[in-house]
């Protein structure tokens, strides 16, 4: 149900925006970066039900707790970047943007970079 809650907060603050950019285009920016950053930080609490399900799912799995806490950090830069270029987007900078999303991506592929050693040198075991 709390999605429908935040379908609703973004509509509300699209109309907002809109109404204030008529009068003062500045800060319809800065309201817009203001509901993102609430929708985010609403969406954040909702991650702690799923960080335990990754780590049932892990142990299940036999994998190593390592291994989820790559993948989690991967995703939440992932997502910091994704958010970051849209903040910059939205305030009209997108050469910013675009910088911040190739550093997003530049991480991610550090953090998972041993991962994807592990996996390879599992696949060359399995290989005569």
């Amino acid at each position: 149900m709390a999605v429908w809650q935040w379908f609703g907060l973004a509509v509300a603050a699209a109309v907002l925006c809109m109404v204030v950019r008529s009068q003062q285009p500045q800060m319809a920016s800065l309201c817009a970066v203001a509901a993102g950053l609430m929708l985010v930080g609403l969406a954040l609490n909702e991650l702690g039900n799923v960080r335990g399900l990754f780590q049932r799912l892990t142990a299940m799995a036999g994998l190593r707790e390592g291994y989820l806490q790559t993948l989690l950090k991967a995703l939440g830069v992932s997502y910091a970047a994704e958010l970051a270029t849209q903040i910059c987007s939205d305030l009209g900078e997108g050469g910013l943007a675009v910088k911040v999303g190739l550093m997003g991506k530049l991480c991610v592929f550090t953090l998972t970079a041993p991962l994807m050693m592990t996996i390879l040198e599992m696949i060359l075991e399995l290989v005569p």
